[in-house]
């Protein structure tokens, strides 16, 4: 199935997919929600859509390692980053869903209407699970994949 879809694929991009659909390289795009939000900010003729299957619930984190050596100052960064009014001036440059009450409070009927920040309706979302460690093996086939495109 995959030689017969791949000869349709004009790129891969996990770093800024959003790219190649602004600029006409790709019509239909396989985008984290972040780069699928900021694509709709810069144009909204692009839709988010989600299979009715359901998708991964997407989830981003400011963590702290255990052994981290300037963990008050992390804290501290964690802390001023929740702070509602840079919170909002980090969802002004970064469109992902803000999950802070008192910022999401404070952003514009515009954002807020961003379908790939917040989604409408009540999508079928479920956490992504790690099963062991397959790390190795599915880059092993995606750089399969790739080789097999550069022919």
């Amino acid at each position: 199935m995959l030689e017969q879809w791949l000869p349709q694929v004009s790129v891969f991009d996990s770093d800024s997919p959003h790219t190649a659909l602004l600029n006409g390289k790709a019509v239909i795009g396989i985008v984290w929600s972040g780069e699928a939000a900021l694509l709709w900010q810069q144009d909204h003729r692009f839709q988010y859509v989600l299979p009715k299957e359901g998708g991964h619930m997407f989830l981003d984190s400011l963590a702290i390692p255990a052994k981290a050596p300037h963990k008050i100052l992390a804290e501290a960064f964690i802390n001023h980053c929740l702070e509602p009014a840079v919170s909002v001036l980090i969802s002004n440059e970064y469109p992902y869903t803000n999950p802070n009450r008192a910022a999401r409070e404070r952003l514009t009927a515009e954002q807020l209407a961003n379908p790939a920040s917040y989604l409408p309706g009540d999508p079928l979302l479920s956490p992504l699970r790690n099963n062991g460690n397959e790390t190795q093996a599915v880059d092993g086939f995606v750089r399969s994949i790739r080789a097999g495109l550069a022919r």
